[in-house]
């Protein structure tokens, strides 16, 4: 009588099929994301260690660094706090906003309390010679080594599987 052995195992097997599905399409880690614009999938991840990151990039025209300060906030929006760069060039700001701080100091300009709320923002990837990085936590990752040149991102903060892990590139383990 093979037959109530099949029916004590059936539910245990449904059981662990269910938990093994559950767990591998839950959301559970927030994580800093880029998602290809053409296909909308994860193209590259790096799970949020702190909400504090920053984008670092040569002007495309005026070739200095510019450094952009972001914080993760409610509902994983994303805030710029701080804009640091050297010349006022094309594509950049002359002076700051409304409740904002201008800083010079050392040759460079500085925007600082900016609390600039954006809930994603696109970046383009140039097919040029020039840096782009992501940095948090004290580590400084080279965009230009994951993400396609004369592609554009959406970068956002967002919750993802093991499943939607498997899409991406961790960048912060290259």
């Amino acid at each position: 009588m093979q037959f109530p052995r099949i029916q004590k195992f059936l539910p245990l097997m449904i059981a662990l099929i269910l938990i093994s599905s559950l767990i591998a399409f839950t959301p559970f880690q927030k994580n800093y994301v880029f998602i290809d614009n053409e296909t909308e999938k994860i193209t590259a991840y790096v799970p949020v260690k702190s909400r504090f990151f920053q984008l670092i990039y040569t002007h495309s025209i005026h070739l200095s660094e510019v450094i952009e300060s972001y914080k993760v906030i409610e509902d994983n929006a994303l805030m710029m706090i701080e804009l640091e760069y050297e010349d006022f060039n094309i594509g950049m700001p002359s002076n700051a906003g409304e409740g904002e701080t201008f800083v010079e100091k050392d040759g460079k300009y500085f925007i600082k309390n900016m609390t600039r709320e954006l809930p994603e923002f696109r970046l383009f990837v140039g097919d040029v010679d020039a840096g782009l990085s992501f940095s948090t936590k004290g580590q400084k990752m080279d965009l230009k080594k994951t993400l396609e040149r004369g592609k554009s991102y959406t970068f956002r903060v967002e919750r993802l599987s093991l499943f939607q892990l498997r899409q991406g590139v961790r960048i912060d383990e290259r």
